[in-house]
């Protein structure tokens, strides 16, 4: 956060185009550094049975941000000048800087390295054998590999909208251009916020696990692609077009909590945040930044040598083409369904490590067969029997809070699908209070 307030600051400083690209391009480093940390951190804190609600608040974000952006940028620039809204939102973010330095740090789940001191200095060699490392073990799980192929066509297709969309309705339907923008704007801000909501909301009904998450994906994607089909082909008039083509971006915003969540899932906790980042990363390098120039240079071919009239309809055409990658998509998110079923929910890994850590740390007994800091045998159909044996061996244990799922409430209920809280005694910590530590060692211990 603080380099990407620094990068804010420094673009209201811009003496020329360069510096500002520059700056820009730190503000994204910031940016995307932040943003692969939130998913993991909400996936670890949200309670359970809302997870997906907790990722949509967080990814509705995006949309409301963009037209908060534009309304701010306009009037602040209006009255005070173009730098000056720079200025502005880096000294908002301020706050935020300064509340991440002071606060004591929360571990992610999956951070604590073992071995050699993991704050060492490292060398560059280390670092990149290190990230290639940690990059093929990403791209060795199947459920993540389809997910981000599906994402790509999807955010291809969306850039699309977003950058051509104006235009493609402005010729149609012979529009002005202020118009149009402000009525796409709005559909897309109005759908993201609802959609978003809407997609992790139907997750949590449905359960949030790897299948359903795909499921959601999926089939949000095929109705979205056939309602802005008709949109593109079908409809003679603005309002009939508009009001198909907010519904189908409305349906297309639902995967947004899912596909996010698909993302965290299907790796080991430890991996999440590079995950995160490698899904960023191709979305946009393959998918929302070549897709307006080729649609360009398709819509350039089709209207060539044709009259006015003509010309302005071959956007129906152009952008129905790019939205079929939608069906690519749909399918591939429909095939991971299919994988999920086989693959491993490494959330399970990471809750009965943590219980039998716990339970091997207070010495307390756990079930004869519970598994204890093997992760590689709890892939098997006696998973949710061995959560509950070891949920039961931890029953009498009072005082304290674990994290990832499995842990036992202060009033001595076990916690077992509920989430992962916060020491009782200092919310503002992740580790157990000396208040707490002695409660502990009063317990009762499991015969």
């Amino acid at each position: 956060m603080g380099t990407w307030m620094v990068a804010t600051f420094g673009c209201g400083l811009a003496v020329g185009f360069w510096s500002l690209v520059v700056c820009r391009m730190l503000v994204g480093v910031g940016e995307a550094s932040f943003v692969a940390l939130a998913a993991p951190f909400i996936d670890d804190y949200a309670p359970p049975a809302h997870k997906a609600r907790w990722f949509a608040t967080f990814y509705l974000c995006i949309p409301v941000g963009f037209a908060a952006g534009y309304i701010y940028g306009g009037l602040v620039s209006a009255a005070l000048g173009w730098r000056a809204a720079f200025f502005i939102e880096a000294v908002a973010i301020l706050p935020f800087v300064v509340f991440a330095f002071v606060s004591k740090p929360l571990h992610l789940a999956g951070s604590r390295e073992k071995g050699p001191d993991p704050t060492a200095p490292k060398s560059l060699k280390d670092i990149t054998v290190e990230l290639a490392r940690d990059a093929g073990k990403v791209t060795s799980h199947p459920v993540w590999l389809h997910m981000c192929a599906a994402y790509i066509m999807y955010t291809a297709v969306l850039g699309v909208y977003a950058f051509w969309g104006p235009k493609a309705g402005k010729r149609i339907y012979h529009m002005s251009g202020e118009s149009a923008d402000v009525i796409f704007g709005g559909v897309t801000v109005i759908t993201g916020v609802f959609g978003s909501l809407g997609g992790g909301l139907v997750l949590d009904a449905l359960g949030s696990t790897l299948v359903n998450a795909n499921i959601v994906c999926g089939v949000s994607v095929f109705v979205g692609l056939v309602l802005v089909l008709i949109a593109f082909l079908a409809a003679r008039n603005f309002t009939i077009f508009i009001v198909l083509f907010g519904l189908g971006e409305l349906a297309l915003f639902m995967i947004q909590a899912p596909v996010n969540a698909i993302g965290m899932w299907s790796v080991p906790a430890a991996l999440r945040p590079l995950a995160i980042s490698m899904v960023t990363v191709s979305i946009h390098l393959l998918g929302d930044v070549p897709s307006p120039p080729l649609v360009g240079a398709l819509q350039s071919a089709l209207e060539r040598c044709k009259p006015h009239d003509q010309a302005d309809q071959q956007w129906r055409v152009s952008m129905s083409v790019i939205s079929l990658l939608l069906f690519f998509s749909g399918c591939m998110f429909a095939r991971g369904s299919f994988v999920s079923r086989k693959a491993k929910d490494y959330r399970k890994d990471d809750d009965l490590v943590v219980v039998a850590s716990v339970a091997e740390e207070h010495h307390l007994h756990l079930p004869h067969g519970t598994p204890h800091q093997h992760p590689g045998h709890l892939n098997g159909p006696n998973d949710h029997e061995h959560q509950s044996q070891v949920s039961h061996g931890l029953g009498h244990t009072k005082g304290v809070v674990y994290s990832r799922g499995l842990g036992i409430l202060d009033n001595g209920d076990v916690a077992g699908d509920q989430q992962p809280l916060l020491d009782p005694e200092d919310p503002g910590s992740s580790q157990p209070s000396p208040a707490g530590s002695s409660r502990q060692q009063s317990m009762q211990q499991a015969p």
